[in-house]
C-alpha cells in the first residue's frame, strides 16, 4: 500500500524549518511551538500506523534509467522508532521553551536546526532503500554539527563541533563504500529486498558498515565524539542521546543485519566492539564528576550493550536490543531533563557542589530516581524488563559466545548501577552545600521531564502492550524474535537471580564510589582526534593556497596539462589505416580558415582584432557543419557566434584597445599551452574515430525530436527538451557572470568617478595657488 503522507511529514519537518529560520516574529520562544507541529503530527500518525499494523510504501523515482529514488517504507519496526522519534522530540521542543530565556539569542536557528535534525532522522529510521538511508544518515550529521556547536562563540563548543563532524562524515565515507559493495554484490537497493551475501565481497561490506555504525553510535575507539558533543545546549543532549544520532548506528546494523549477519567477521566484531564499548563506557561514567557527563557516558555504555546484542544474531538477542532500545529512549531524555533543570536552577552540573535537591527540587528528584532506577534494571520499571530479556538472551547461547556475552553484561550493569546510585545520592540525597541557591522552576521543563519519567512506570504496567510492539518490530529483523514477550514477574529464574545480584553488587560500588572525586580526564582518543581537525584545517589551507590562487593562465596551464596527459592512453587506439583526412575539398578550405584564424588570435596585439579572429573561427565551424550535413547545428552555431561576436564588440568598447603586453617567455607558454591541448584533442578524437562501438544514434534523434519536442531542429530540441535541466541550468550560470560582470563594471566606473571627485578640487586648488 503506498502512502503520501509520509512524504508530506517529511516535507512538513524542513518546510516549517525553513520558515521558522526565514521569520522574524518567530525568532523568540515561540519559535519552538511552531517546531513542534510537525513531530505532533507525525507522533499521531505512528500511533495509527502502530495500532493498523500494514505496511505502507512511498517513493519518488529520481533517475528511472539508473534506477535511482527516494523510497520510504513503514511497518511495525520504522513506524515504531518513528514514534520514538517525533514523541520525543515534542517534549524536547516543549523543554527548550522553558529551558531557554526570553531574551536568549538565535532560539529561531536553534528551533529551526532542531527541526531539521528531527525530519533527518525520521528519514533515516523510514528509509526502505540504502541510497536513501545514507541521504539522511549524512543530514544527521550536518545538523548534529550545527547543534552540538550552536554556542559557536565557546571554543568549547567549536571543537566539540568539529570532532564530531570529522568522525561521523569520516563514518559517512566508509558506510557509502560499504552500500557499494553491497549492492553491487546483491542487485538490489531496496532495504527490504536484501538478500545475505557471502565471501570476500560480504566480509568487506560487513566490515564498512560496522565501522560506520561505531562512528555514529558512538562505540570504542570512535566514541570520543560524544562526550564532547555535550558542549551543546541540554536539549539538544536530551534528543541526541535518547531517540536520534547515536541510535543511527543501532538501526543501521538492525536494518542490515538480514544481509550481513552470516559474513565471518559479523559477529566477533560487532559483539567485541559492543562489550568493549558497553564496558569502557560504564567505567567513564563512574569517573566523572560533571552530571551531565555521567549520564553522557553511560549512553555510551548502554549503546555497547544494544551492539553486542544485534550482533549475536539470536531471535532473543535481538528482541532484547529493541526492548533495550525502547526503555533507554524514555529514561534518557528524562534524565537529561532533569540535569537540564538542574543547571537553569542552580547553576552547577557538578555532584561535589550539589546535594539536597530532593527537598528543593521533589519532581526532578521523583523523575530522576524513576528514570534512574529504570536504567539501572530496578523492578518494577520498564528498565528491568528490557534487562532481563538481555540476560536471559545471554544464558540462551552456549558455550563461548554464552561466558563472553554474560560477563560482559553482568560487567557493565554492575557498573551501571554504581553509576546511577552515584548519580542520584550526589545530586540529591544529603544536605544542600553553603551557597547553593535554586531558582524557581520552570513549568515547560517540569512537566515534560515528569511526564517522561511516569513513561518508564507506565510502561511497565502496560508491559504487554509494549511487549507486542517491541515484538513486532523484532520479527522484520529477525522473524525468531516472534517466540519472545517481556515479563513483569519472571519467576525466580537465574536470570533474575543474576539481575538481582547485578542490582546488589552495583549498588555497594556505588556506596563507595558516590562522594569520590575520581580524575576525569580527556576520553581517551580526543586529544588526537583534535589533533587531526587542526591538521586537516591547516592543510587545507595551504592546498587552497596553492591550487586556488587566482591565476587564470595559471588556471588554463594545469587544465593544458592535465588535458594533455589524459590523452595519452587514447594514442595507442588510433587505427591510421581507418581514418580520412578529409570528405571533401571544402573541409580543406574551410580547415584552413580555422587554423589560419587561431594562429592569428596567438599574434593579434589589439582586442577587437581578437574578437573578430574569434568570431572567424566560429564561422568557418560552421561551414564545416554545412559541409558535413547538419544545417540545424550550423545554425545554432551562427547564432550563437553572432551573439558572441557583437556581445565582445559591445563590451570592449569599456576596456582599452591593445592586449597588456606579455614577454617573450608568457607567449611561448601560450603557444605551449595552445598546442597541448590541441594535441590531446585530436588524439581523443581520432582514437574514437578509429574504435566505433555501435551505430550513431541518428535517426533516434530524428524521431524523438519530431515526436516527442515537436520540431524539426535536432539541436534546440536537445537543448530545450531532451537536456532542458542542463540548459537551464546553464543560463543561470550565464546570468549570474553577467550581472557579476556588470557589477564589477560599474563598481570600476563609480570608483574612477569617486577618484575624479577627490582630484579635481585639489587640482582646482594647486592651480589657483599658482595663478595667486
Amino acid at each position: 500500500m503506498s502512502d503520501s503522507s509520509i512524504i508530506w511529514l517529511l516535507l512538513a519537518s524542513f518546510g516549517v524549518a525553513v520558515l521558522v529560520l526565514a521569520s522574524r516574529p518567530w525568532s523568540g520562544r515561540t519559535a519552538f511551538a511552531i517546531a513542534a507541529v510537525p513531530p505532533a503530527l507525525t507522533s499521531v500518525c505512528s500511533i495509527v500506523w502502530l495500532a493498523a499494523g500494514d505496511s505502507l510504501t512511498a517513493s519518488v523515482t529520481w533517475v528511472e534509467g539508473l534506477g535511482l529514488e527516494v523510497a520510504f517504507r513503514i511497518d511495525a519496526l520504522t513506524a515504531l522508532l518513528g514514534l520514538i522519534v517525533a514523541g520525543i522530540g515534542v517534549a524536547v521542543f516543549v523543554y527548550a521553551a522553558g529551558y531557554f530565556s526570553s531574551g536568549a539569542a538565535g532560539l529561531g536557528r536553534f528551533a529551526a536546526t532542531l527541526l531539521a535534525f528531527s525530519g533527518s532522522m525520521l528519514g533515516l529510521v523510514w528509509a526502505d532503500s540504502v541510497w536513501t538511508l545514507f541521504v539522511f544518515w549524512e543530514m544527521t550529521s550536518v545538523t548534529s554539527f550545527l547543534l552540538v556547536g550552536h554556542k559557536y562563540a565557546d571554543p568549547t563548543a567549536r571543537i566539540a563541533a568539529r570532532r564530531a563532524l570529522l568522525i561521523t562524515a569520516a563514518g559517512g565515507l566508509v558506510l557509502l563504500a560499504g552500500l557499494l559493495v553491497l549492492t553491487g554484490a546483491d542487485g538490489s537497493a531496496r532495504l527490504g529486498a536484501l538478500q545475505p551475501v557471502g565471501g570476500t565481497t560480504g566480509a568487506v561490506a560487513a566490515v564498512s558498515v560496522v565501522v560506520a555504525a561505531a562512528t555514529k553510535s558512538a562505540q570504542v575507539p570512535f566514541h570520543v565524539w560524544l562526550p564532547g558533543a555535550m558542549a551543546a545546549p541540554t536539549p539538544v543532549s536530551a534528543y541526541l542521546h535518547s531517540a536520534t544520532m547515536v541510535k543511527a548506528g543501532i538501526i543501521l546494523l538492525a536494518v542490515l543485519q538480514p544481509a550481513l549477519g552470516d559474513t565471518g567477521p559479523w559477529l566477533p566484531l560487532v559483539v567485541g566492539v559492543g562489550l568493549a564499548t558497553m564496558l569502557w563506557g560504564a567505567i567513564g561514567a563512574l569517573r566523572q564528576t560533571d552530571a551531565k557527563l555521567i549520564l553522557a557516558w553511560g549512553t555510551v555504555s548502554q549503546l555497547g550493550l544494544m551492539v553486542a546484542l544485534l550482533g549475536v544474531g539470536e531471535g532473543k538477542a535481538t528482541f532484547a536490543a529493541v526492548s533495550i532500545l525502547v526503555a533507554h529512549a524514555v529514561f534518557k531524555a528524562a534524565l537529561f531533563m532533569v540535569v537540564g533543570e538542574i543547571d537553569v536552577r542552580t547553576g552547577t552540573r557538578e555532584i561535589a557542589e550539589l546535594g539536597g535537591l530532593w527537598r528543593s527540587m521533589p519532581v526532578a528528584f521523583g523523575v530522576a530516581v524513576l528514570s534512574g532506577l529504570s536504567m539501572a534494571g530496578v523492578p518494577p520499571l520498564l528498565g528491568f524488563a528490557a534487562k532481563e530479556a538481555g540476560i536471559e538472551a545471554a544464558l540462551q547461547l552456549g558455550g563461548a559466545e554464552r561466558a563472553v556475552l554474560l560477563a560482559g553484561v553482568v560487567g557493565g550493569s554492575v557498573l551501571t548501577v554504581a553509576y546511577t546510585l552515584r548519580f542520584l545520592l550526589g545530586v540529591f540525597a544529603g544536605t544542600a552545600p553553603d551557597g547553593l541557591t535554586v531558582a524557581p522552576g520552570r513549568p515547560a521543563m517540569t512537566v515534560v521531564s515528569g511526564l517522561l519519567g511516569l513513561a518508564s512506570l507506565v510502561g511497565f504496567v502496560l508491559l504487554g502492550v509494549v511487549s507486542d510492539r517491541v515484538r513486532a518490530g523484532a520479527v522484520r529483523i529477525d522473524p525468531a524474535a516472534e517466540a519472545y514477550t517481556l515479563l513483569r514477574w519472571p519467576g525466580l529464574t537465574t536470570a533474575f537471580a543474576i539481575s538481582m545480584a547485578i542490582v546488589a553488587a552495583g549498588a555497594v560500588l556505588g556506596l563507595v564510589l558516590v562522594r569520590r572525586d575520581s580524575a576525569a580526564p580527556r576520553p581517551l582518543g580526543a586529544d588526537a582526534v583534535d589533533a587531526m581537525v587542526t591538521v586537516t584545517l591547516r592543510s587545507a589551507r595551504r592546498v587552497a593556497g596553492v591550487v586556488q590562487h587566482g591565476s587564470l593562465p595559471g588556471y588554463v596551464l594545469t587544465a593544458a596539462v592535465v588535458a594533455a596527459l589524459a590523452a595519452v592512453p587514447f594514442v595507442t587506439e588510433i587505427d591510421v589505416d581507418t581514418l580520412r583526412p578529409w570528405d571533401s575539398p571544402a573541409q580543406v578550405v574551410l580547415g584552413a580558415i580555422v587554423l589560419g584564424a587561431a594562429i592569428a588570435l596567438t599574434l593579434v596585439p589589439n582586442r577587437l582584432g581578437a574578437a573578430l579572429g574569434l568570431g572567424a573561427v566560429g564561422f568557418a565551424v560552421a561551414g564545416l557543419f554545412v559541409v558535413q550535413g547538419s544545417p540545424d547545428l550550423a545554425l545554432t552555431q551562427l547564432l550563437v557566434e553572432t551573439v558572441i561576436v557583437v556581445g565582445f564588440v559591445v563590451g570592449l568598447g569599456h576596456l582599452g584597445r591593445d592586449f597588456p603586453r606579455f614577454g617573450l617567455l608568457w607567449r611561448q607558454v601560450r603557444i605551449a599551452v595552445s598546442v597541448l591541448v590541441g594535441i590531446a584533442v585530436a588524439a581523443a578524437l581520432a582514437a574514437a574515430g578509429s574504435r566505433p562501438t555501435g551505430a550513431p544514434p541518428r535517426q533516434a534523434l530524428v524521431e524523438e525530436s519530431v515526436e516527442t519536442g515537436g520540431g524539426n531542429n535536432i539541436v534546440n530540441v536537445v537543448l530545450t527538451d531532451i537536456r532542458a535541466l542542463d540548459t537551464w541550468g546553464e543560463i543561470i550560470v550565464l546570468v549570474a557572470v553577467a550581472v557579476g560582470v556588470v557589477s564589477l563594471a560599474r563598481a570600476g566606473r563609480d570608483e574612477q568617478a569617486a577618484q575624479r571627485d577627490r582630484v579635481a578640487p585639489e587640482t582646482e586648488r594647486e592651480l589657483t595657488e599658482v595663478a595667486s
